[in-house]
């Protein structure tokens, strides 16, 4: 296991996303969502590593239409997740799988007396079916959109370049450079021709055995996404 991995104990990191939708060629939205992520490393069981990670704080941006705010209710289900980590970085289980169902049900429960309709039936029911499908659960926590800045495979010894077959259908390849005491990880993508994705890339930079900051952009026909990731504490 990388000794990064360990050093995560008691670590603070803010993650943010920031969405940019080109509406048009004059007109274009940006939304940020920003956690404040706290990770804890309780050690060893087994084969693999046992975590907590704690949402403390949630930032998102000034600008909240109706829909914004029932994403953001829907967001604290997932501030709390207890889970094990194998020795590449990857969550290969979720422990509190049972109090995230019970906390969706009060969750859904609340909002059902505000929101109505096929829409919301149909969105509540894709976070019913993930809380049931653990496998699919965990390909949604190791998503760059959750905690996959943190653990998706990137927070590994990295000694040569690398590749992996992306979930979104292109590969992944990993490039270590040494920088003096830094290690900067590079990332880029080859067959994105059989994607919607247009371009792909992304940027970890570990001091020692510190895990700095990091992010990943994906440029969509009218998106822009970029993840980021930084250590605060």
């Amino acid at each position: 296991m990388s000794n990064i991995l360990q050093n995560l104990h008691q670590k603070t990191f803010r993650l943010e996303t920031i969405v940019t939708e080109q509406k048009n060629p004059f007109y274009s939205i940006k939304k940020s969502y920003a956690r404040e992520v706290e990770v804890y490393y309780y050690g060893k069981v087994k084969e693999e590593h046992d975590f907590q990670i704690l949402v403390t704080d949630f930032i998102f941006s000034e600008e909240e239409g109706t829909m914004d705010k029932f994403l953001k209710k829907i967001s604290y289900l997932f501030d709390e997740i207890e889970c094990k980590v194998d020795a590449e970085g990857n969550i290969t289980s979720v422990d509190n799988l049972l109090f995230l169902r019970v906390r969706w049900g009060k969750i859904q429960a609340d909002l059902f007396e505000t929101h109505k309709g096929e829409a919301v039936d149909r969105y509540f029911s894709q976070i019913s079916d993930l809380l049931e499908d653990e496998t699919k659960l965990i390909d949604f926590l190791g998503s760059y959109t959750m905690f996959g800045l943190l653990f998706n495979g990137l927070l590994q010894s990295f000694d040569a370049k690398r590749k992996r077959e992306s979930s979104d259908g292109f590969t992944e390849i990993m490039t270590p450079i040494k920088d003096g005491d830094k290690i900067i990880l590079k990332i880029s993508a080859e067959n994105l021709e059989q994607t919607n994705i247009n371009d792909f890339g992304g940027l970890f930079v570990c001091k020692g055995d510190q895990f700095e900051e990091g992010f990943i952009e994906i440029k969509k026909d009218n998106f822009h996404l970029k993840h980021s990731l930084l250590w605060v504490g």
